[in-house]
């Protein structure tokens, strides 16, 4: 059991977004908890210590005037600060207590993706340009800190073929953009993705996010904002530069994200055509979606009057006016509306079940395979029964996903089997530990190299797995009861396993009304479609735009009052229940979004995710509105043609 604390804090701080660990984020707390579990903490401990570390104080504050203000929390309450102790460690009721209290106090909050609710106004004459936030070339981070960053792995071996803040600053000089997008952008060409990489290891400032979607946006921000010379001849030095990527390198910035941003830059070309007039409008600014930037376009209050989604700001200039245009970009329609984990639901509902609770799954998650391993045989690995045979058969599909899953076998380029190379280390280190002794984490560790809680379950999966194949019924018996093969008489998995875990976590999600609202309401902030079809904000998903006039074409309504939406559970060939936001009468039905409960490493892997993609009925539908409403035709990639079905 691993009690040094730094060394805890440290790892903490590494697997939250934002590298800064906070015990009341419930997401955050999910990741201090798997911690806990690798580095061997008992669970009734693990629990003690999540409690211990979110308990807080109720507080007052003095006021210049000598009285107290409305109580609020704290972790720990400091008389040096001016807090007055009201209540030492607060009861759970003591806390909502005060939180109810103060939303009484408190302004009506602004309601999920609804417009009319924020101040897009823009103060006149402010002079973005010649502002400190567009004119300086301080990334906060500075050549010799940036080189010395143990995240950061160069993409390129010989300096010479770096790309050079010198190439690109010349685009940077019109005060269009913030000029230290030049120095950005080039770190980001020269640099791998690594696990750690962030987009603070590039710019300080900023907030967190996926590193690649970041720079495609840094990289479309800056293009909307150049004239069409300086455009094309920016955006040809960044092509080439991908171009010349080493075989086998893991860039941040990828072709699929140069090409969104040519398609990006022309449908809001076309869409502010039809919007404004050919000629009647031009781009005076473009900001990324910092709050710095945000302001200095002449809108002084970011946290409020920010888009509910928007990744850009363009400040434009419409018959001597400035005005404020507000774009959400994915690359295309493959992009993820929102990537969290199941946590979320904890935030929108008081009433989670223990079978929906990722905390009491865990626990079974974990306790299984300990047992399997005490009573696991030792392993012999047949390549014969894993390549061919009985383990191509329909009836042993489940099986065989998870033998390619967790890297077991694969197809080839001729589309046979073969043992995957991938695989080949775990499976080695299984084959080394005979029975008896039983199997447990320590020796799975010795001879593997990590004993990690996620590693020894994958470890046990893997070892099942081979051994099912070979006629093994227990281990079979382990991996419905881990995984989930088989629906028993109820219609249901396994209980216990990932999938009824899943698909329980999907219907209670419709059934419970306050994480059915808690859920639509997150919907509404990743796909504000009432603020959309009101026009407040456009989406680009890569050469395709919703706006009010495609979304118009789309759904056959020009006003959210006629537009309804609902969620509808479906079931996939596998039997994973998944939800689908759908439009419904008076507006035509239109698949929108899909909402999966998914765990990537089925029965092993160290979260659940909670995620939201675009639907591709949605995408198609849309692809036909841009095509009537911006023709001639939308520019979109071969890739994306080919999964939408367009020839």
């Amino acid at each position: 059991m691993i009690t040094d604390l730094n060394k805890i804090v440290k790892e903490w701080s590494y697997r939250v977004d934002d590298g800064k660990p906070n015990p009341n984020n419930s997401t955050h707390l999910y990741h201090l908890s798997e911690i806990l579990i690798e580095y061997k903490w008992p669970f009734e401990v693990i629990d003690e210590f999540l409690q211990n570390i979110n308990e807080v104080d109720i507080v007052q504050k003095k006021q210049s005037d000598g009285s107290y203000g409305s109580s609020y929390t704290v972790k720990k309450h400091n008389p040096d600060r001016g807090q007055k102790l009201i209540k030492k460690d607060a009861s759970k009721d003591d806390i909502e207590k005060v939180k109810k209290d103060k939303e009484e106090d408190e302004p009506e909050k602004i309601k999920s993706g609804e417009p009319n609710q924020k101040d897009k106004s823009l103060k006149q004459n402010v002079e973005t340009s010649k502002s400190e936030t567009y004119s300086t070339t301080d990334t906060g981070i500075d050549d010799e800190e940036f080189s010395n960053q143990q995240e950061i792995e160069p993409v390129f071996e010989n300096e010479s073929d770096e790309l050079r803040t010198e190439d690109i600053e010349k685009f940077f000089e019109s005060g269009r953009i913030p000029k230290k997008y030049a120095k950005v952008i080039t770190r980001l060409l020269n640099s791998e993705k690594g696990s750690k990489t962030k987009i603070t290891n590039f710019l300080k400032g900023v907030g967190a996010g996926e590193l690649q979607a970041q720079a495609g946006e840094v990289i479309t921000m800056a293009s909307v904002g150049m004239n069409d010379d300086e455009f094309e001849e920016f955006i040809s030095i960044l092509e080439k530069q991908v171009e010349k990527y080493p075989k086998g390198s893991k860039p941040i910035v990828t072709k699929d994200w140069l090409d969104s941003v040519r398609a990006v830059r022309t449908v809001t070309k076309k869409r502010l055509d039809k919007k404004y007039g050919k000629g009647n409008w031009k781009i005076k600014n473009t900001a990324w979606d910092v709050k710095e930037e945000f302001n200095a376009l002449g809108n002084d209050d970011y946290e409020n009057n920010k888009g509910f989604s928007s990744d850009m700001y363009a400040k434009i200039e419409v018959d001597g006016k400035d005005v404020l245009d507000e774009i959400s970009l994915k690359k295309d329609s493959v992009a993820k509306l929102f990537n969290g984990v199941v946590t979320e639901i904890k935030k929108w509902s008081s009433n989670v079940p223990p079978e929906v609770d990722v905390e009491v799954y865990k626990k079974g998650e974990i306790e299984r395979p300990i047992e399997y391993g005490k009573k696991a045989k030792t392993l012999e690995v047949d390549e014969s029964k894993l390549l061919t045979g009985s383990i191509l058969e329909k009836e042993n599909k489940a099986l065989r996903s998870t033998l390619v899953a967790t890297g077991v076998i694969r197809k080839n380029k001729k589309g046979e089997w073969e043992m995957n190379p991938s695989g080949r280390k775990i499976i080695q280190a299984l084959e080394q530990l005979e029975v008896p002794p039983p199997i447990d984490s320590a020796r799975f560790k010795d001879e593997f190299g990590s004993g990690a809680q996620d590693r020894f379950k994958k470890g046990m999966v893997i070892h099942a797995a081979i051994s099912a194949a070979n006629g093994d019924k227990e281990a079979l018996d382990f991996l419905n009861k881990q995984i989930g093969y088989a629906k028993g008489e109820d219609g249901k998995f396994p209980e216990g396993s990932i999938k009824r875990y899943q698909n329980d976590t999907v219907q209670f999600l419709v059934d419970d009304e306050e994480a059915k609202e808690g859920l639509l309401n997150a919907l509404a902030e990743k796909l504000p479609l009432k603020s959309m079809i009101e026009g407040e904000e456009a989406m680009a998903i890569g050469g395709l735009s919703a706006d009010p006039a495609t979304l118009k074409r789309l759904f056959g309504v020009d006003n959210y009052e006629d537009f309804k939406a609902g969620l509808t559970i479906k079931e996939d060939e596998d039997g994973n229940n998944y939800l689908v936001y759908e439009s419904k009468a008076p507006a035509k039905e239109v698949k929108i979004s899909e909402v999966r409960v998914r765990q990537k490493g089925l029965g092993y892997a160290s979260s659940v995710g909670l995620e939201f993609d675009i639907a591709k009925d949605f995408a198609q539908q849309l692809h036909t509105a841009n095509k009537e409403e911006y023709p001639p035709e939308p520019e979109i990639s071969d890739k994306e043609k080919r999964r939408l079905g367009i020839s």
